[in-house]
């Protein structure tokens, strides 16, 4: 059944939404490569036991830049009672490594495995507080010291760039042999830094939280080749550019935290990564079969794999392009798995995003793309009873037809409620796909959404109005997947519902 909505809504734009998915729309030039610590993703996979005991022994709040021995994955780390001398000019380096010509050589020779190796410490600044003793620091269940984590973010919060900067600068210098990973443009690259360690620190506190991220995340990297070896100058290099950035402000205290936390961080993320290279390869190469545009910023895409590519209706992937090496884009699902193998993607050319620019518009048969491996959010999940409600806007339809597909098949006994909101009806593109799974899965009712105001007319609270005006959804799963003014609106509408969170997932596309 199809019933047409259309309305006028008021609201102010700009909102945003807590992400259970990666964003599968970019912005403007947010296709490039997200290795070492790149876009958060989510995952589902089992978490696993990750903890320090007791309490951490660091030192207080000292003043100025901290000396370093090598900790368990690489990483500089302080040992307050082992130290001797001044020697380190922070302010230089700081200088320096801004103009992004500092010599960031060591100034201690790489050890040998499990040797401490002392660096000289600063003398304290005529004006800087004197070092403070050791003593005990409470850690968290993964061992963090959070208070310390979250002041350093704290003190950064406004040249977080300036301070992602600073760290590829850092570990190119050192690592040059690390830079064929990344792509051309970093700009991108250095925001998603950023955005992980932000996350990182937000959620220390719930474990199971940071643990499943951390262990999607350490998955998700090997399809950029990461491997464990690259982990500890990629923990040097950050521990040493939050050092110089921060100068005097950074303590010792702050070194330990990030020290003990990097080691946490990477070890769950090696760990995942080892687990998951036992069962999968690291990328799955998938012929184009079909391309088609049905509009002149939108294609959809078939591609075999060469090899069996696992996963759920409602998941997506990161894919790279020939034409854009190096380079990847989320794109969900758009169809059920399939006996023959084909897997479809809905690609919508968005900005300056260089992947969707080429696969709209340069990808043809026979193209050979990179797919990552599935991640997210079982839409058709056969353990769960509840109905179904779909919120989407524009390409954010595709992991819901995926879902639809895979219900029809079964024979699934729940009602499924789709509300499909576009820029005009031109936009609906996939609006006969529904109309047609309709026709057999008689459970299914599609509500297309248009603003009688046409295009130009993307108030948030359209979709939010129409979703809440329809009915009672705290007995729904739900999911929402669009542009990101609408699900916050749709989210915001539920929530005043009182629909339960742990029955909410979101895909926040970003923008149009």
């Amino acid at each position: 059944m199809t019933m047409w909505t259309h309305s006028r809504a008021a609201g102010k734009r700009g909102s945003t939404v807590r992400r259970a998915g990666d964003a599968v729309e970019e912005e403007p030039h947010a296709d490039a490569q997200e290795a070492a610590f790149g876009t958060p993703v989510a995952g589902d996979a089992q978490v696993n036991g990750y903890a320090h005991n007791g309490n951490s022994a660091v030192a207080g709040n000292g003043a100025g830049p901290a000396p370093a021995i090598v900790g368990q994955n690489g990483v500089e780390r302080v040992v307050r009672d082992e130290i001797t001398t001044a020697s380190t000019n922070v302010e230089q380096a700081r200088a320096d490594s801004a103009a992004d010509s500092a010599d960031t050589s060591e100034s201690v020779a790489s050890p040998e495995a499990g040797e401490l190796t002392l660096r000289p410490e600063p003398e304290a600044s005529a004006a800087g507080p004197a070092s403070a003793p050791l003593h005990a620091v409470p850690s968290n269940a993964l061992g963090f010291d959070t208070a310390a984590l979250r002041e350093t973010i704290t003190l950064t919060e406004d040249r977080l760039e300036q301070l992602a900067q600073r760290f590829y600068a850092i570990l190119f210098a050192r690592n040059p042999e690390l830079r064929d990973l990344f792509p051309v443009g970093m700009e991108a690259q250095r925001s998603r830094i950023v955005a992980a360690l932000v996350h990182i620190v937000g959620t220390a506190d719930n474990r199971d939280e940071v643990v499943e991220y951390l262990e999607a995340l350490g998955r998700d990297h090997r399809k950029f080749g990461v491997i464990t070896e690259h982990y500890a100058p990629l923990g040097s290099a950050l521990v040493r550019a939050f050092r110089e950035e921060l100068g005097e402000q950074w303590t010792t205290r702050h070194e330990s935290a990030w020290v003990h936390a990097y080691d946490t961080i990477a070890t769950i993320m090696t760990e995942s990564a080892e687990r998951d290279a036992v069962m999968w390869p690291a990328w799955w190469d998938a012929e184009v079969v079909f391309h088609r545009r049905l509009l002149d910023d939108l294609a959809i895409i078939q591609a075999r794999p060469h090899t069996d590519f696992p996963y759920r209706p409602g998941q997506y992937c990161y894919v790279m392009s020939p034409r854009r090496p190096n380079m990847w884009r989320a794109l969900s699902m758009a169809s059920a798995p399939r006996d023959d193998g084909l897997v479809e993607f809905h690609v919508r050319a968005v900005g300056a995003g260089w992947v969707s620019s080429a696969l709209v518009w340069r990808t043809e048969a026979g193209d050979i793309l990179r797919l990552g491996a599935p991640i997210g959010y079982d839409l058709a999940n056969p353990r769960s009873e509840r109905d179904l409600l779909c919120i989407a806007g524009g390409v954010g339809i595709a992991p819901i037809l995926a879902g639809l597909q895979e219900l029809e098949q079964r024979l699934d006994g729940r009602r499924v409620h789709v509300f499909y909101a576009g820029r005009d009806r031109d936009s609906l593109y996939a609006l006969p796909h529904l109309e047609s799974i309709g026709v057999r899965y008689r459970r299914l009712t599609v509500v297309p959404v248009v603003s009688p105001e046409g295009p130009e007319d993307r108030s948030p609270d359209l979709m939010g109005n129409i979703v809440s005006a329809y009915g009672d959804w705290r007995e729904h799963d739900v999911y929402l997947a669009g542009p990101t003014t609408m699900v916050q609106a749709a989210l915001d509408r539920l929530r005043e519902q009182q629909v339960p969170e742990e029955q909410i997932v979101c895909d926040d596309y970003g923008i149009w």
